[in-house]
């Protein structure tokens, strides 16, 4: 190919920079592309942590990082799941395992034969047919040791982002990216696309593609494309406690008044991430509600703007945004790692193999704001299902407006037990499952076709499944023991 990209400039600092540089690397050095990474210096936050959902493990194996590392460098614990706690006023809680929501039969999912018992008054709810779920709020990881276990488990991290942002940077470092100081650096555009940056000690760097992490690269093309995203919450505290002992394998997002609390479980630290809306909760009270709420020391800094504004078209000429320059990902979920994650794959798998025309634009536009707008759904479902009631956030929060692909999606499964499939979606069934039923949508009715179950037999296979998860689950290892054996 004699117009195929040769030269790679990466823009940014902290996590998405890193990645990007190092995923490009490893994919494409081989070819003889160059990658270059100005770092600006913006790091990770001071107490900062991510969410990582199980997808990014195989990720990791693209940029060469393994379980050792990421426990050594980034105080990593394993995850899988989140507990969303409050969301229906009290103390209820529920958990949204990374697993299936117990398993098919009778050539249906289990959610259909599950409806059906509970018309009928069964009283066990989805997630205790989830051996994931069942597994993490018992302190225990790994794949089912009977071969012949019907479901999947799947882990992800938690992650010490500063930490994880630094194992990225040494990645890098030995690999073929070539890293230059972003500091006092001019961004050069000409016309539709970015000339150059002008390095502060003279070095003018070229490129066929830019990346762009950090925002302005792709600002000097498209300066008001930066589209407004309803936030709930505008305001984030960041802050650390005492590590758990024994470690979850969860993190919690417990809700409160204004807004919501997550504790992020690390190996030597509990990261905290408060979030609120300051019409509710002025900032000069926060600190005080953040340490009523969390009922345990904490270390935690200043509050912080909470960003809500994306681009729906990041590849822009010769510039492709991702990470913060392509927009603030939803603060739940593992949100930010996932669309990062997904961003650059889809940057990868849709690679120009000419500098001069990069027809992939087009597609991957298309691709990434689908994507965004169905991850953006499965967070919002949380905010139309609350059932807190008298206490005006929430009460705003459950009316306010839901895309059509969402509305959809809560209808037909409130309706019975299944779900509208759109394209881009981001997350499984069961995880959709799980999160409906446990906000409390049981659902009318169900697939008749469940009825050629006899309920004796429907009965039995309950009680088997039960009997599996218990068996499966006091097989697996304790997160320490599996935490070990990881480093080992």
């Amino acid at each position: 190919m004699t117009n195929a990209v040769q030269q790679v400039v990466v823009y940014g600092g902290g996590v998405a920079a890193a990645m990007a540089a190092l995923a490009v690397s490893r994919a494409f050095a081989r070819l003889g592309t160059d990658v270059v990474w100005v770092d600006t210096g913006e790091g990770p936050a001071q107490h900062a942590a991510l969410i990582a959902p199980p997808d990014l493990a195989t990720f990791h194996r693209l940029l060469g990082i393994d379980e050792a590392a990421l426990i050594a460098g980034a105080a990593a614990t394993i995850n899988m799941g989140q507990q969303f706690a409050g969301w229906s006023g009290g103390e209820k809680a529920f958990l949204h395992a990374y697993g299936d929501a117990g398993s098919a039969f009778a050539s249906l999912p289990f959610v259909q034969h599950w409806t059906r018992a509970r018309q009928a008054g069964l009283g066990v709810g989805l997630e205790d047919f989830s051996l994931a779920a069942a597994a993490a709020k018992q302190g225990r990881t790994g794949a089912p040791r009977d071969p012949a276990s019907r479901q999947a488990v799947k882990q992800g991290w938690h992650l010490d982002a500063v930490g994880y942002s630094r194992l990225l940077r040494a990645a890098c470092e030995r690999s073929d990216v070539r890293i230059v100081s972003g500091e006092k650096a001019v961004v050069r555009a000409n016309g539709e696309r970015l000339e150059r940056i002008d390095l502060a000690g003279g070095e003018q760097l070229g490129a066929d593609l830019f990346v762009d992490a950090d925002g302005a690269l792709i600002a000097a093309l498209d300066p008001d494309g930066a589209a407004a995203c309803p936030g709930f919450c505008d305001r984030l505290i960041r802050g650390s406690s005492p590590a758990f002992d024994p470690l979850p394998l969860y993190s919690r997002i417990a809700a409160h008044p204004a807004g919501w609390l997550t504790m992020i479980p690390l190996s030597d630290r509990t990261a905290i991430e408060f979030a609120y809306d300051s019409r509710r909760l002025p900032d000069a009270d926060a600190p005080a509600a953040l340490a009523a709420a969390l009922g345990r020391p904490v270390d935690a800094g200043s509050p912080a703007p909470l960003a809500a504004a994306a681009r729906p078209h990041p590849w822009d000429g010769n510039v492709v945004a991702v990470g913060p320059a392509a927009g603030a990902a939803p603060a739940l979920d593992g949100a930010e790692l996932l669309l990062l994650q997904l961003a650059i794959a889809q940057l990868v798998l849709l690679w120009p193999i000419d500098r001069g025309a990069m027809p992939e634009a087009d597609i991957y536009n298309e691709e990434i704001a689908g994507t965004w707008a169905r991850v953006t759904d499965f967070t919002a479902q949380h905010f139309r299902l609350n059932a807190r009631v008298g206490e005006s956030f929430w009460d705003d929060a459950r009316v306010a407006p839901v895309s059509a692909e969402l509305a959809s999606k809560i209808d037909l499964f409130a309706a019975r037990g299944m779900f509208a499939h759109f394209n881009h979606e981001a997350h499984v069934e069961d995880s959709w499952a799980l999160v409906m039923a446990g906000h409390g949508i049981t659902p009318r009715s169900f697939d008749p076709q469940a009825f050629l179950v006899e309920d004796q037999a429907l009965m039995t296979e309950f009680q088997r499944q039960l009997r599996a998860v218990a068996t499966d689950v006091s097989a697996m290892d304790t997160h320490a023991a599996a935490l070990r054996r990881m480093r080992g």
